[in-house]
């Protein structure tokens, strides 16, 4: 009597298992990932690869000769030129860099059609650009030997 019992509870022990294994749900779709140019990366090789798709951006901009906005330009500029510096860059070796990174580009003869996969990289890019703020316009600083001070100044007695 014992042994129907103990085949029984093997089964179901087994049975449960499974399905317990067909209940789980499928894995959740991967997240959307966002990159910001802005962000501050700690470590050198995000930093390189952030900047030579940096510099293949660019470097679409300037083969298909696209308009970007001043504001977005100047938003690229300082982001590039910042990822140049943490990267330890001087002038020369950007310049190198920037340039052999477009002419791995211009083999790839970049598709400058609209709404292309190239132009659809370049536009998520300067969409990032767009959406920020505008820089803030720097005060203008006082001329060397003024004085400048919230409280007016007390007449001489």
């Amino acid at each position: 009597m014992i042994r129907p019992f103990a085949v029984f509870a093997v089964l179901a022990l087994g049975l449960g298992a499974a399905t317990a294994q067909d209940a789980t749900p499928a894995p959740a779709q991967a997240p959307e990932i966002v990159i910001d140019p802005a962000a501050s990366l700690n470590t050198t090789p995000k930093q390189a690869n952030m900047l030579t798709g940096f510099y293949a951006t660019q470097a679409v901009i300037e083969i298909c000769a696209l308009a970007i906005e001043p504001d977005i330009a100047t938003g690229m500029a300082a982001d590039r030129a910042r990822l140049e510096t943490a990267l330890g860059m001087d002038a020369t070796m950007a310049a190198g860099a920037f340039a052999q990174v477009k002419a791995d580009v211009e083999k790839t003869s970049p598709d400058c059609a609209d709404g292309s996969a190239d132009r659809a990289g370049v536009d998520a890019v300067t969409a990032i650009y767009a959406a920020l703020p505008p820089p803030a316009a720097e005060a203008p600083s006082p001329a060397a030997g003024t004085v400048t001070t919230d409280a007016p100044a007390t007449p001489a007695q």
